[in-house]
């Protein structure tokens, strides 16, 4: 049959090389991930340089610096002796946090003025910022209600009355799906759809342009046929990427699998069907390899943060919005983290359906871009073999 035997060659193509393409489709989503999952294995930020600057010099001071210095978030690199130096640490960048206790804070403490302490915070790194801020405030509520309570209980209040009036509200807090609120569990899942679908547009990008230049198949092959029998070789080869980085992201990087391996598996399946059928857009239209491997980075590139990944996309503005829409990953990647983590993607079937329409759509865009440049192939062709008589 002509379709198994352009299957056949096309199989035969992902192997060949000196870097087979189909190296390349598996190669580049287990990199990403392997990459990105050793940056976040630590899953949180940790050891933030922070200088002290601890004017007070009391025990009570030294109480509340060694609250910091026992967190793990806080990394003490060095006590100064003025604002200038601790202002100039942060600068120099030899700190990314400061503490400075004020002269006055045992004091004020102790007749129940009320003391401030201040926090510097370099958030060039907004990663940095955020979580020394966090910290922070946990380790001044902590440290306030130990106090308080110890000055309920010198009134005569029993430790528990005490630390009732001194905490009279507790907030309950329960962390569903991401407990530890890693950002292993968080972004690998998406980091790794991106290395996949980099991967699937360098191997399948130049597919149909490449037949359009060499030219391998005659007329007695329908562009149909070409088209899918050359699309089906890829997207076997993405599905099997894809569970083998899926593989390692949930054993290699203990990012949980609460949901079922055969939701992940369709999600991925119906994401490579939508980013081939978008490849063949683009290879139908180019006019060169060149250009069918560089015309979809526009397209590509921008996925991770349209994505909803990045930035949450119910808070996307309109045009943010409406961009996402057309972008393969917009559809995967909140679905995969909720399979991970969750145990299940309120909106998988619905996405998958939008994902194998796009797919669709992409194929009968490339299918009749493909035949038009055939047919035009074919007509000239023909007008070579029987020029016009000069006479006529």
């Amino acid at each position: 049959m002509k379709f198994l035997q352009v299957m056949r060659d096309e199989g035969k193509y992902l192997l060949s090389g000196r870097v087979p393409l189909l190296l390349i489709i598996f190669f580049l989503p287990l990199f990403f991930t392997v990459l990105f999952g050793v940056i976040y294995q630590q899953n949180v930020v940790k050891h933030i340089p922070t200088i002290i600057y601890d004017q007070d010099q009391s025990s009570l001071s030294r109480t509340l610096v060694q609250m910091y210095a026992d967190s793990e978030r806080y990394d003490i690199q060095g006590y100064v002796d003025t604002q200038e130096e601790m202002e100039q640490a942060i600068a120099d960048s030899r700190a990314m946090a400061a503490v400075a206790i004020p002269r006055d804070f045992s004091k004020r403490v102790k007749t129940g003025a009320g003391a401030e302490v201040g926090l510097i915070v370099n958030s060039t790194n907004n990663m940095f910022g955020n979580a020394a801020l966090s910290s922070a405030q946990e380790i001044q509520r902590s440290f306030s209600v130990a106090v308080a309570q110890k000055q309920m209980e010198g009134l005569g209040k029993l430790p528990k009355d005490a630390m009732n009036m001194a905490y009279p509200v507790h907030l309950g807090v329960r962390i569903l799906n991401n407990p530890a609120t890693g950002y292993a569990p968080f972004m690998l899942a998406g980091l790794m759809l991106n290395g996949f679908q980099i991967g699937l547009m360098l191997a399948a990008a130049p597919v149909l342009v490449t037949e359009c230049l060499r030219r391998r198949y005659g007329k007695e092959y329908p562009s149909w046929l070409i088209l899918l029998a050359k699309f089906v070789p890829y997207w076997l080869a993405a599905v099997a990427a894809y569970f083998l980085s899926l593989l390692a992201v949930v054993y290699g990087f203990q990012v949980p699998m609460r949901g079922s391996w055969l939701d992940a598996l369709v999600l991925g399946g119906c994401f490579a069907f939508f980013v081939l059928g978008v490849m063949q857009i683009f290879s139908a239209c180019s006019p060169g390899r060149v250009m069918s491997l560089q015309a979809p980075m526009v397209y590509i590139m921008p996925g991770l943060l349209y994505s909803g990944l990045s930035w949450p996309a119910f808070d996307m503005n309109e045009l943010a919005g409406d961009l996402s829409l057309i972008l393969p990953i917009s559809y995967a990647g909140d679905n995969l983290r909720d399979i991970l983590l969750a145990g299940y993607a309120p909106a998988l079937w619905h996405d998958c359906g939008r994902m194998l329409l796009g797919g669709c759509i992409g194929i009968l865009i490339g299918l009749a871009v493909f035949s038009l440049r055939r047919h035009g192939q074919k007509k000239g062709d023909d007008m070579h073999e029987h020029p016009a008589d000069p006479a006529a």
